[in-house]
């Protein structure tokens, strides 16, 4: 295969194409773009019909954001092969690949918050907030209690309802979230929190 520089207007769709991303994870990409210039060369091949014209095999998304960026061309790899070929190369492109180790991956986002804020790195990464905290969690030494904060560490409390018993708890959860403000906040407390405001309302009022 060939890289070459190609008009983005001589590139065609394929009609076949499955692969879909969200508004979200697009802006980040087109972000991405518009920062560095960087991007993987798309893949494509000659059309047979249309003399001049190439067909996507591999790149769909990045050919939308060039344009929304004001590309005229991009390099693009010039893949030579049958039909059947093709669709077997856009049916494995887009779906065949590795999967990140949550460890690694914390540690490489470690690296990563250390040169730019964290506000930049969830514009940049496919990444959620939560997601990021959680692997930037994992990346942490695990660091060993002292005997006298056992006590204050999270502990597990496992129990059955029926269906009506959860209506009634989940409608009590949502009056307590709306009353110590936690809808207002990001991150609002966590539905152990409020079970145990709940507890020591009720401890009140027994007392």
């Amino acid at each position: 295969m060939e890289i070459t520089k190609i008009l983005l207007k001589k590139l065609l769709a394929h009609p076949s194409n499955s692969n879909r991303m969200s508004a979200e994870r697009f802006g980040k990409l087109v972000g991405h773009l518009e920062r560095s210039g960087c991007y993987e060369p798309l893949v494509v091949r000659e059309c047979s019909r249309r003399a001049g014209f190439y067909q996507l095999l591999n790149g769909h998304h990045r050919k939308a954001a060039l344009e929304k960026l004001g590309y005229e061309s991009a390099d693009c790899l010039v893949w030579r092969g049958s039909g059947g070929e093709a669709l077997m190369l856009l049916a494995t492109l887009n779906r065949l690949s590795g999967e990140d180790d949550p460890a690694r991956r914390g540690e490489l986002l470690k690296e990563l918050s250390v040169r730019f804020d964290r506000e930049s790195l969830l514009k940049s990464l496919p990444e959620k907030r939560r997601q990021l905290e959680k692997l930037l969690e994992v990346s942490r030494p695990v660091q060993l209690a002292e005997p006298g904060w056992v006590g204050q560490m999270p502990q597990a409390m496992t129990f059955f309802v029926d269906g009506e018993q959860k209506e009634t708890v989940e409608k009590a959860l949502r009056v307590v979230r709306q009353e110590v403000g936690g809808e207002l906040r990001e991150q609002g407390p966590k539905r152990g929190e409020l079970l145990a405001v709940m507890a020591e309302k009720f401890l009140a009022i027994d007392s």
